[in-house]
Formats: structure tokens, C-alpha cells, sequence
């Protein structure tokens, strides 16, 4: 008999962009406390104050309801020197992160160099590649241009899932899609960012695009109130992009690059210099999409999440849902950092063979006590077993 068993203390590392839903009561902390493991959460230094007030939250919640001493601890820390420490402790069996693929393969190799080392699960980013494809002109043009420059510079464009690279075919009938969309997004208002770290590696990123391709802003740094970031948009060729990799790293901040790729072959063959990705994004009409085999399998092969017509900012809590990515999107494609699947990543699975009944977990008991969903000789049933008699 075998069931699931939690994998132990786990820490988690607060993320800088969501104070709420991805730091101290966030998705990883939740699936953790599901999975029966104690958590230790390590605050991001850019909301210490909020962090504390939700684990304050999380402790009371732990003393109503007789959870053991222990079950959360909440630490600040301005530096890395606390985080080093719990990745590296013994007891710690498992780690949850979201933020930069910098930070995330630093904790991934530091648990790597462990004696007993120990998997991180890490949310690192990505570009998430977004295509319109020729046929989006027979679609509702207004709509998908304001679709996809809100998804670019909502709340400063500081989702893990905004659209860093869209792709349009050259040619005069895209021009118009091209124009309209790089409008859209360099006149929304500029938006105030997380902090000054992210607000300067933003700033940098557009200076160094702007000489690459040399791009003139459309305001002024005057004009620009202090902390926000003005949307970008660059327009480059498909010859281009494929000579610089810089191109294909991932700017966190209201920006995106639009590529004008040559034909079908050109295009796979942009997508093919890109990595693992949380998402990928198609649009287009639905008869294109037929004739586009070729291209879809391309996204299921390097993403984590294909959307047709849509836009990947905004994740949904469900079943269905998955949150994760081919390397380097992540540390480990198979599982998801959103959705009712999150809690495999702090399960192990255990065998139990040739057990006294009385000394089984109660789950796994002839008798199903709880009336739960059990798969008895491979069929799911809620049924007591019953042993045949020779």
C-alpha cells in the first residue's frame, strides 16, 4: 500500500513583485502547510512591513487551531546571509522561490552543494513570447492591440508572465498592427515600481536597447514622476534578433520587442533560439491555426502554458492550471507553483509492505474510516477492501 507523505520543513523565499499572493501566505507557503510540512518563510526586504503583518496573521491562525510550536517561522533579512543559512541547515528538506533566474539557480546550486542535497523548486521568469499571426486581421484589431499593450504595462509590466518578445510577420498588411500597438503601449501612464533595485535594472535594460537600436523615448526623463517606469516598445527584424541573445533575456518592467519575422521557417526559427518559457501565446483566427501544427507543438514543447487568443498575465487558482516552465523558467518543468497540483512539489510517496493492519496509517486500513477516495487494484473507489478467501 502507498500514499503520500509530507517531505518536511520547507523554507520559502518571499517574492519582490506580489507582497501578497506570492510571498508569506503565497501559493507555496499554502501547498506546503497542505502537504503537512512546517514552513519558514525568509520576507522579501521590499515589503518587510506587510510580510510581517500577514505571518502575524499565520501564527494566530496556528495557535486557534492547536497547530504543534513551530508549524511557521517568519525571518527579515536585508541580504542573503539568513536565506544561505536555512537552504544549507539540515533540517530544511525542500525550498519554494520565485524571483530572478540569478537568485534562483544561486539557491539551486547552494542546495545542490549540500550533503544531503535537497530540490528547489524556483520560478524563475521568462520572456513568455506572444505571436499574432496574419489571420488576426480578420479579428476584432482594437481589442487584441489593447489586449496585449495592457498585458505588457499593467501594474509597470512586473508579472513573471508579460509578453517580452511579440512576433508579427513583415509586410505592408502588419505594419498597422505593428504602429498601433507600440501607440498603445508608449502612451499609457507611467506606473510606479516595486523598488528602487528594479526600477534602475529597468532603466538600464531600456538604455542599453535604446543604443542597440537606437530608439529615442517618447518622454523625457523630467516628465517621467519619480520611481516609474515609462512603457517601451522596440520594432526589430527578424535578421536582428537573431544576432544579439540579449534579445531573448527577459526585462522585468512595462517593455516589449516586437520581432517582424520573414515567413513560417523564419519564425520557428526565432522561437527555436529562445529557452524554457512559463507561456506562450498565439493569435490568430482558428482556420490558420489548423494549418499551424508545426508551430503549436513548437510552444507545448517550450512552454508551460500555450494560450490561444488571450494573454498570459493572469493566473487562474484551479485544477488545470500550471505554473511552471522548461529550464530556464524553472528548476523543475513537472511542477506547477499555482493550482491544486502546487502541493506535489512537498510530497513523497511511501510504500508500506506486509503491514499489520493495526500499525498502517489510517488511510491505508482495510477500513476506509474516512470515506475518502482510495485506488483499490487500480480502481478509485471509496469502498472498504475486502480480502477473498482461497
Amino acid at each position: 500500500r502507498k500514499m503520500n507523505m509530507a517531505i518536511g520543513p520547507v523554507v520559502v523565499f518571499g517574492a519582490s513583485n506580489f507582497p501578497l499572493a506570492y510571498s508569506t501566505a503565497r501559493g507555496d507557503t499554502a501547498s506546503a502547510f497542505a502537504a503537512g510540512c512546517p514552513v519558514i518563510v525568509k520576507a522579501h526586504p521590499l515589503h518587510p512591513g506587510t510580510s510581517e503583518l500577514v505571518a502575524t496573521c499565520i501564527a494566530r491562525a496556528a495557535k486557534r487551531t492547536d497547530m504543534p510550536e513551530g508549524v511557521f517561522s517568519h525571518l527579515l533579512d536585508s541580504g542573503f546571509e539568513v536565506g544561505q543559512q536555512l537552504v544549507m541547515h539540515s533540517g530544511i528538506k525542500a525550498v519554494g522561490f520565485t524571483g530572478s533566474f540569478r537568485g534562483g539557480m544561486a539557491l539551486a546550486e547552494l542546495a545542490n552543494k549540500r550533503k544531503e542535497p535537497i530540490p528547489v523548486f524556483a520560478e524563475m521568469g521568462s520572456v513568455n513570447p506572444l505571436i499574432i499571426l496574419p489571420s488576426v486581421l480578420s479579428l476584432e484589431m482594437d481589442d487584441v492591440t489593447t489586449k496585449i499593450a495592457h498585458s505588457v504595462t499593467n501594474d509597470a509590466g512586473q508579472f513573471c508572465t508579460k509578453p517580452g518578445i511579440v512576433f508579427l510577420e513583415r509586410g505592408q498588411k502588419m505594419d498597422q498592427v505593428a504602429l498601433e500597438l507600440i501607440r498603445k503601449i508608449k502612451n499609457t501612464e507611467p506606473k510606479t515600481m516595486l523598488g528602487a533595485e528594479i526600477h534602475s535594472a529597468f532603466n538600464s535594460g531600456i538604455d542599453a536597447f535604446s543604443k542597440l537600436l537606437e530608439y529615442q523615448a517618447s518622454l523625457t526623463e523630467e516628465a517621467i514622476p519619480y520611481g516609474s517606469a515609462a512603457p517601451a516598445a522596440f520594432e526589430i527584424d527578424q535578421d536582428r534578433f537573431m544576432q544579439e541573445e540579449r534579445f531573448y533575456q527577459e526585462l522585468f518592467g512595462p517593455y516589449t520587442l516586437i520581432v517582424r519575422y520573414k515567413d513560417d521557417k523564419g519564425l520557428h526559427a526565432c522561437l527555436n533560439r529562445l529557452r524554457g518559457q512559463l507561456t506562450c501565446a498565439v493569435f490568430g483566427a482558428v482556420e490558420e491555426l489548423r494549418s499551424q501544427t508545426e508551430l503549436l507543438i513548437l510552444l507545448q514543447e517550450n512552454a508551460g502554458r500555450v494560450i490561444v487568443n488571450g494573454v498570459p498575465t493572469g493566473v487562474s487558482v484551479c485544477p488545470s492550471m500550471h505554473h511552471g516552465g522548461p529550464y530556464p523558467a524553472t528548476t523543475d518543468a513537472r511542477f506547477s507553483a499555482v493550482g491544486s497540483d502546487a502541493i506535489a512539489r512537498f510530497l513523497r510517496p511511501v510504500c508500506f509492505q506486509n503491514y499489520p493492519q493495526e500499525l498502517l496509517p489510517e488511510v491505508l486500513r482495510d477500513i476506509n474510516m474516512y470515506n475518502l477516495y482510495r485506488r483499490v487494484n487500480g480502481e478509485l473507489c471509496k469502498d472498504h477492501v475486502v480480502h477473498k478467501k482461497d
